[in-house]
């Protein structure tokens, strides 16, 4: 243990002398003071509650798991009224009236005719409740993108009256949870003066400081740039995140981390400093894999302070606690980790800090760029109308390098998907997606990837251990 610590303080010393690192950390404290620099100016209530209510037409089924709406086109309209400020939060009246939109579910051409058609909310709770159709693509307007979604179920009138009250509160309940991340909400149906097919709900909504879905203005450099659009603050959230620190910040730390780091182990190969090193009762295996672990302090330096940094200030900031966010630190240790060992590999081959830094990034790229190709052809091939188009020597191919690389690119999928669903409501989840490709397991993910590492520092150790001094 005492071997290892003194090679790990080395190690830690090492990273330090690097003047990149601290340059880096300068870069990390600038960015840390521009997200400082955010704020966060939630909607007036009654813009913000008219604006949330908008996208109750999305309903997503099987009680709000299901992973595609079913677009019901504004069938009904929803209205958010007489909003009142309370001591933790808001109350209003939530009503509800057919828009008359005859597309709000297939084969009705007179929605909520009473004699023999559900009225379109409770059509709307019927398909919240029960599984999820066949896709089905929906156009709107001439210059509307078509939109993916479930097909609605089919919903008979003895259905929609079976529904009680309390199932009517909860589907509005849920609502705000699914698309304005509001959990703690209360909802009782109004009956006095409202006939169907109108309802009326009164809403208390508890909490929503922090809440992900309120549309908010934001603004930078303390309030002298105005974001002109109204995002909600988690869409805010999420391109920070997402877009500028697991993006471009976590690919340019990685790459600075290679050069850097591709220094650690061809100096210590050398004649001098390895006579001196393996004189000290510590075999040569366990010298390396010391220095290794050793050099992946680099990287937990940079994340910890960095990303560490980010949350806590876009946590005070904007109200908004995000603890799926601070996995990026062990995340990006673990992608370099893969980078890192290929990169120990080659110095014990070569002794050359150039072609150790070289040659990990052309492998960094070129595991980069198998994800790309695996993921394009895994989603042509999850299209009915583009799977003949996809060679199967090709997909073979694709399919049995990415069994035996490290899961680069898989990493990074997980690692956004880990940011969405903890920042993005499931409505803005869906609009942003833009594969159907299931995410992979992150089991399989980084089970290959630490085989992958074990494979390389094993083959650089049993070098390492065969080679003369």
């Amino acid at each position: 243990m005492k071997q290892f610590l003194a090679i790990l303080k080395d190690s830690f010393r090492e990273a330090m002398d690097a003047k990149v690192i601290w340059v880096l950390l300068g870069l990390s404290a600038l960015v840390c003071l521009i997200t400082f620099s955010l704020s966060f100016t939630p909607e007036p209530p009654d813009k913000a509650f008219e604006q949330i209510v908008t996208k109750f037409n999305f309903v997503f089924p099987e009680r709000g798991k299901g992973k595609l709406p079913v677009i019901l086109s504004d069938a009904t309209a929803y209205t958010a009224s007489n909003v009142q400020t309370t001591a933790d939060g808001y109350t209003l009246r939530l009503t509800t009236k057919p828009s008359g939109n005859p597309l709000f579910r297939r084969g009705s051409s007179r929605p909520d005719e009473k004699t023999s058609q559900p009225d379109s909310l409770r059509f709307a709770v019927v398909n919240w409740q029960k599984p999820a159709g066949h896709t089905r693509t929906m156009g709107f307007g001439q210059n509307g993108p078509p939109l993916e979604g479930a097909e609605p179920q089919e919903v008979t009138l003895e259905e929609a009256e079976t529904l009680t009250d309390d199932d009517l509160d909860t589907f509005i309940q849920q609502q705000f949870a699914v698309h304005a991340g509001m959990d703690n909400v209360t909802v009782k149906r109004v009956t006095d003066g409202v006939k169907q097919p109108e309802y009326a709900f009164d809403v208390v909504i508890h909490s929503t400081e922090g809440v992900r879905g309120w549309p908010t203005t934001t603004k930078l450099f303390f309030g002298a740039v105005t974001i002109p659009a109204h995002f909600p603050l988690g869409m805010v959230l999420w391109f920070i995140e997402e877009k500028i620190i697991n993006g471009f910040g976590a690919t340019l730390t990685l790459l600075i981390g290679v050069v850097i780091t591709g220094f650690f182990i061809p100096n210590m190969l050398r004649k001098g400093a390895l006579d001196l090193l393996i004189t000290k009762p510590i075999s040569r295996p366990a010298l390396l894999v010391y220095k290794y672990i050793g050099g992946l302090t680099y990287m937990l330096i940079l994340t910890v302070t960095t990303v560490g940094g980010i949350w806590l200030v876009l946590a005070l900031r904007s109200g908004f606690w995000n603890p799926n966010f601070l996995l990026l630190i062990p995340i990006l240790t673990f992608t370099f980790a893969i980078l890192y060992a290929f990169s120990t590999l080659i110095a014990v081959l070569t002794r050359s800090s150039i072609a150790a830094i070289l040659l990990t990034c052309g492998f960094a790229f070129f595991l980069y760029l198998v994800g790309v190709i695996k993921f394009t052809l895994d989603d042509f091939r999850a299209d009915p109308t583009q799977r003949a188009e996809v060679n199967k020597t090709v997909g073979d191919v694709v399919d049995g390098i990415q069994f035996i690389l490290p899961r680069y690119k898989d990493v990074d999928r997980l690692t956004t998907k880990l940011i969405s669903d903890a920042t993005l409501t499931p409505l803005e989840q869906y609009a942003l997606a833009k594969s159907k490709v299931e995410y992979p397991s992150w089991g399989e993910t980084f089970g290959v990837s630490f085989g992958f590492i074990a494979v390389m520092l094993g083959l650089a150790c049993w070098r390492f251990q065969t080679r003369d001094s």
